[in-house]
């Protein structure tokens, strides 16, 4: 005599397709910070715009903090600092 279970789990099939796509969601969000986070340590300290300390003497170290510390809050730092350094506009030297 075999068991039927009569619980429907076609209900649940929404709910495992959407951690997947959060799986790679995920993965997408740490191979961004990742290549953030290189971005920030390869850049000269003089390729910062609008430079956070003095000089621009610990503008490296503030934006890679930000960015391994946002690892646990939705990749926000990896986000700001793509926006702000990556795709701020050189200044025109007219």
């Amino acid at each position: 005599m075999a068991v039927v279970c009569k619980f429907p789990w076609w209900p649940m099939a929404p709910a495992f397709g959407a951690g997947i796509l959060l799986g790679l969601l995920l993965i997408a969000g740490v191979v961004f910070s990742l290549v953030m986070l290189i971005d920030c340590l390869k850049r000269p300290a003089s390729k910062f715009p609008n430079q956070l300390t003095k000089n621009g003497e610990y503008d490296k170290l503030i934006w890679a903090a930000a960015i391994v510390a946002s690892f646990w809050f939705y990749f926000l730092g990896a986000i700001v600092y793509f926006f702000v350094v990556m795709k701020a506009k050189p200044e025109s030297s007219e």
